[in-house]
């Protein structure tokens, strides 16, 4: 399935239930500037290689752009637009002033080495220096990328605009203007919308199943989370391998090997299962936390057993998948809300950046709380009242405060 397909659907579903000026709709529907570029970088060998970069801006009726830069040999325009038009209603979802936007380079970054990487991450902030900037677009690390890749990109961009400027690129190292919390601010999101649901449950979590799908940054952070509220993770699956553990895996050794060896292949513990059967394990809990479209179609969404699931990941579950999932009885906290923690942190640090001061890391991840709860709230309270999907009121939720900002501006 085509990414943008499954954003369309989404986007179209929640029309049935709110009420919307078509020409909001219709200007909602595709992304302001998509951006193609073909630039060269000098390999260790001495060639010359030309890389293709993406940068997609979606809307930024409540603010300049923001999204992530991934590094994936899957990457495609459509799937840039889908992770863009996602980010602009999670920013307006969490009421910060952004709007969306998304980035890549088509490459696999586990192929380069470290100074291949560094000029791939300079090259990519020359050649969309006109299209950035701190009041202009804000990218941020994705799949593939980190506080590294980032440190280069702010390099790039200060080098060539000489300016001292750190907050055009969040997500940052410590050292150079980073947040701190920022690393685990994905999975901090993603675990507090499980505490914030069970509390709503009055279910308590201590001794609860889990299984994960993705061992990165996103899906450690929310294991290790996990763990210290009891909770037990008996699979673990990545594009290595699908490992499963009746006992529970220990998932502080397992993020140690994880940042090591980059995957799970060579891990010595669990038992292989097949990628099929992963989504089928009975737990309480399964937490996407890698691609998306991981979940599709009937057949997999008739697997699951389980009694929620968390969307760690972006669009891990089409349309079809879920509404066999609903009907079973299993609730969804979707992506857009789930994973929103990421950005919001992000956020805080171009907050830091423009002020000249730093928080710390627990009042960074105290504010990133206090927010999670009141967006999840907000969106809890909606969807149980209205009797929709926990998804649909998110998108109503956005959507609502993104065209009340055009018509009280008059846009068009």
């Amino acid at each position: 399935m085509n990414l943008y397909d499954l954003v369309i659907l989404q986007y179209n579903q929640i029309f049935d239930l709110y009420k919307i000026d078509e020409d909001i709709k219709e200007y909602l529907t595709f992304p302001k500037n998509e951006i193609m570029v073909n630039y060269p970088i000098r390999l260790d060998n001495g060639s010359v290689k030309m890389l293709k970069a993406y940068r997609v801006q979606h809307n930024n009726v409540l603010g300049p752009f923001k999204g992530g830069i991934r590094f994936s040999q899957d990457i495609y325009l459509d799937e840039v637009k889908s992770l863009a038009f996602w980010m602009t209603i999670k920013c307006s979802l969490q009421n910060i002033p952004f709007g969306g936007a998304k980035g890549g380079i088509k490459i696999n970054p586990y192929e380069y080495s470290i100074s291949e990487l560094e000029r791939i991450s300079k090259g990519y902030s020359e050649v969309m220096y006109k299209y950035i900037g701190e009041n202009r677009d804000i990218p941020a690390p994705d799949l593939g990328t980190n506080s590294q890749i980032m440190d280069w990109m702010t390099d790039a961009y200060q080098k060539k605009g000489r300016t001292h400027n750190c907050s055009v690129f969040t997500g940052k190292s410590i050292h150079c203007g980073g947040s701190k919390g920022r690393e685990e601010a994905t999975g901090f999101g993603v675990v507090e919308c499980i505490k914030l649901w069970a509390r709503k449950k009055n279910i308590d979590l201590c001794g609860k199943t889990y299984i994960v799908q993705g061992f990165g940054n996103v899906g450690s952070n929310t294991a290790i989370l996990l763990s210290q509220l009891g909770m037990i993770c008996i699979g673990v699956a990545d594009h290595t391998r699908c490992i499963k553990s009746e006992e529970g895996f220990n998932v502080y050794k397992l993020q140690q090997h994880c940042k090591e060896y980059k995957n799970i292949e060579k891990y010595p513990y669990g038992e292989n299962i097949n990628k099929e059967d992963f989504f089928s394990l009975k737990c309480y809990v399964i937490i996407p936390a890698a691609k998306e479209l991981v979940i599709v179609g009937e057949e997999d969404g008739n697997k699951l057993n389980c009694e929620l699931v968390v969307e760690a990941a972006n669009g891990p579950i089409d349309t079809e998948a879920e509404t066999i999932i609903l009907n079973k009885g299993i609730e969804i906290i979707p992506d857009i809300l789930a994973n929103s923690g990421g950005v919001v942190v992000s956020y805080y640090e171009w907050l830091q950046n423009k002020r000249c001061e730093y928080w710390t890391k627990k009042e960074v991840l105290e504010k990133l709380e206090s927010r999670m709860e009141d967006t999840f709230n907000l969106v809890y309270e909606k969807s149980k009242i209205e009797k929709i999907s926990m998804r649909n009121a998110c998108y109503i939720l956005s959507i609502q405060k993104i065209a009340e900002k055009i018509k009280r501006r008059k846009l068009f």
